[in-house]
C-alpha cells in the first residue's frame, strides 16, 4: 500500500475494450522483409498459410484477390488472412512490386476467425492508406531492427507488429458493441472442449463421432459450433491443425515426410502429400525453404 498523498490523487489507467481484445491473441511473428522480384516479374496464384500485412514501397501495383482487382499505391497497406490467393504485377512497363511484408500466426486456433474478422475482411478486402502515418514510421523501424539483428529484435519487432494492426483497427473508425458473451457462453464451452481434445489428440486419426462423444453433443450439433464459430467444419478445422503441426516439423528438418506423415496419423506420405497441398498450395517436399526473404511473395 502507497501512502504517498499525491500518488492517491493519480486517476488508474484502465484498459479500453480495443486493448483487451487484441490481448486475447496470441501473435507469432513468422517473417518479415523487403520482396522486390528479380527482373521485372509479378506474382501469379500464390498463396500462403500464413496471416499477412503488406506496405507498398512502390506503384501503382495491380494486385488481384480471389478474383478482384485493386489497385495499390505507395504507403498502401493490405492484410489478408491465411491460404489467400493473390496475383500481382506493376501497372507501369518495366515497373516490378515491391513491398515490405510481415508473415505471422495468430492462436488460439479458435479464436482465429475472429481475428479475421475484427480486420474486416471477411467478405470484403480493405486496404488501408498508410503514407505519412504512424504505419509507415513503424514499418520502416521494423526494417532497421530486421537488417541490423541487435539484442532484442524480435521483441521489438514484434511491439511493432501489434502497433501496426492497433494502428490499422484505429482507422476503422468506431467499433461494433460484441455480442452478448452470456448468449454464446455454452457455445464457447463446448468450442474450448472440442478445440482441446483435438490438440491433445493431434498425432491420432482423429474421428468426429469421437470427439462430439467427448463434448456430449451430436455429431450435428459439433458442426453446427464449429460452423457458426469458426466458418470451418470439425473436418477442415483438424486438418488445419494437423497442418500447422506438419508446418513445425518441416522447419525443424529432423524428421523426413514419411515420418511425419506417421506421426500425424495419415494412412501413407501421399495421403499426407494431398492434404499438405490442399491446405498450403505446396507439397512438403518444397516447403523446406520458407520462409526465404528473397522467395517469400
Amino acid at each position: 500500500m502507497i501512502n504517498n498523498t499525491n500518488f492517491k490523487r493519480l486517476a488508474p489507467l484502465k484498459e479500453d475494450s480495443l486493448s483487451l481484445e487484441l490481448k486475447s491473441y496470441q501473435l507469432s511473428l513468422l517473417s518479415v522483409g523487403h520482396f522486390l522480384p528479380k527482373g521485372n516479374h509479378g506474382i501469379t496464384n500464390t498463396s500462403l498459410p500464413c496471416h499477412r500485412i503488406i506496405y507498398i514501397l512502390t506503384g501503382p501495383i495491380r494486385y488481384t484477390i480471389h478474383d478482384v482487382t485493386l489497385v495499390l499505391d505507395r504507403g498502401d497497406v493490405l492484410y489478408t488472412p491465411p491460404n489467400t490467393i493473390y496475383s500481382a504485377c506493376g501497372m507501369k512497363e518495366k515497373t516490378a512490386p515491391e513491398f515490405l511484408y510481415l508473415y505471422f500466426h495468430v492462436l488460439p486456433h479458435h479464436r482465429e476467425q475472429d481475428f479475421i474478422h475484427m480486420m474486416e475482411t471477411s467478405g470484403k478486402i480493405r486496404v488501408f492508406h498508410a503514407l505519412r502515418s504512424p504505419v509507415e514510421f513503424y514499418f520502416h523501424t521494423i526494417m532497421e531492427e530486421y537488417e541490423s539483428l541487435r539484442p532484442g529484435y524480435y521483441q521489438k519487432i514484434h511491439s511493432y507488429l501489434m502497433l501496426v494492426i492497433m494502428e490499422l483497427l484505429r482507422q476503422k473508425g468506431p467499433r461494433q458493441a460484441s455480442p452478448s458473451p452470456a448468449v454464446s457462453s455454452d457455445t464457447n464451452l463446448l468450442l474450448n472442449k472440442a478445440t482441446s481434445y483435438i490438440a491433445a489428440n493431434l498425432r491420432e486419426p482423429l474421428r468426429i463421432s469421437e470427439i462430439s462423444r467427448t463434448c456430449g453433443i451430436s455429431d450435428s450439433c459439433l458442426y453446427r459450433i464449429f460452423s457458426s464459430s469458426l466458418g470451418l467444419s470439425p473436418k477442415e478445422y483438424i486438418l488445419n491443425c494437423k497442418m500447422e503441426y506438419a508446418i513445425q516439423l518441416l522447419k525443424e528438418q529432423t524428421m523426413t515426410v514419411t515420418q511425419i506423415a506417421r506421426e500425424l496419423g495419415f494412412a501413407n506420405p501421399n495421403h499426407f502429400s494431398n492434404a499438405f497441398f490442399k491446405v498450403t498450395g505446396v507439397r512438403p517436399s518444397k516447403y523446406f525453404s520458407f520462409p526465404s526473404s528473397d522467395r517469400q511473395t
